[in-house]
């Protein structure tokens, strides 16, 4: 669910590769430079095009498919988008996930769920790394929503999974990768920014964030139902995915160091106050992960940009072979780090 964004068409080309049998259940992306809108993309992965909230209509066809995981990544991702429309995030990120738990428990050969959630969901109080028994919040809509997402999800597995199916929510960092263009994040919006030759804005320059690379994150769901999804739990697996501690950075020497590997990018940054609500410091602790199943993040701050800068160029360079480029960042990846 969700296999047309960002970490959505990582994770299902990275499946592809696998030779896994995959169904992808998502909206289509408006803005064509989206992988999951490459022709090439599409022959690899199936997809039924509609919105979450309706995807009773499409359970027979579901039940067919047989699923033995079903991934959730489709969501309303955008903090300032759930200022703006707060009802539609609420039924995308709520509704949308009390749907697809309840066609889950008609799909017998289901074994794991996976739930993707958000480093969003704590309340964070901004003074230590947010580990998995820190409380949740939900200070803004989109907070609220994912932390929701997060009980209803642990609700279900302990009321009607507890037997059957595993149920994993994982809360990420910050991703970035090749790929995303979603409207109002910093990297998507820097690329832009520099092809209409106008500077970047700034939010909130001196937040610091815990930036890690779409395919340490792709990795650890992917290990993750591979190491825990054996043998049916009695709760639910929560974990944090976040980078090694040396990857957390202010946005503005983030974007500097950004834009100083790409000598391509000729824009300067500046700052811009904003109309709601963001935290400052948000910092999370994977030391869970690492113990349970050995995962950690394998990319430096240094090798995430380097590889993210090198996506872009290519796409400008020849956006028809970016798939097959993007393949071979995945197979590189996971040669070198298995």
């Amino acid at each position: 669910m969700g296999n047309t964004g960002f970490v959505g068409s990582y994770l299902s080309l990275t499946l592809s590769l696998m030779d896994s049998k995959i169904l992808g259940y998502s909206l289509k992306k408006k803005d064509k430079r989206y992988l999951s809108n490459n022709p090439e993309y599409k022959k690899k992965i199936k997809t039924i095009y509609d919105d979450l909230i309706n995807v009773d209509k499409y359970r027979n066809i579901i039940k067919r498919f047989k699923p033995q995981i079903l991934i959730h990544l489709a969501s309303q991702p955008l903090v300032s988008e759930s200022y703006i429309n707060s009802k539609k995030n609420y039924e995308t990120n709520v509704m949308g996930t009390v749907k697809l738990l309840e066609l889950s428990k008609e799909l017998r050969y289901l074994k794991n769920i996976l739930i993707f959630t958000s480093d969003k969901v704590y309340k964070n109080l901004e003074k230590n790394r947010l580990n998995e028994k820190s409380p949740l919040g939900g200070e803004d809509p989109y907070s609220a929503s994912k932390s929701a997402q997060d009980l209803i999800s642990n609700s279900y597995k302990l009321s009607f999974f507890k037997k059957n199916k595993n149920v994993f929510l994982v809360r990420a960092g910050n991703i970035i990768g090749g790929g995303d263009w979603e409207k109002t994040r910093l990297i998507p919006d820097l690329f832009l920014s520099n092809l209409k030759k106008k500077n970047i804005y700034l939010r909130n320059p001196n937040a610091t964030r815990p930036w890690q690379h779409i395919l340490d994150v792709v990795e650890g769901i992917l290990k993750l139902i591979l190491v825990k999804g054996k043998k049916i739990s009695n709760t639910s697996h929560i974990y944090n995915i976040g980078p090694n501690s040396n990857k957390d950075m202010k946005v503005k020497y983030f974007i500097q160091k950004f834009i100083d590997s790409a000598p391509y990018i000729k824009i300067k940054y500046k700052f811009k106050n904003i109309k709601f609500s963001e935290k400052k410091f948000l910092r999370l602790s994977s030391k869970l992960i690492m113990k349970d199943i050995k995962w950690k993040s394998k990319l430096n701050i240094d090798d995430s940009i380097k590889l993210t800068s090198k996506w872009y160029y290519e796409f400008f360079k020849n956006k028809k072979q970016i798939i097959n480029f993007t393949s071979q960042q995945i197979e590189f990846f996971f040669k070198k780090y298995r």
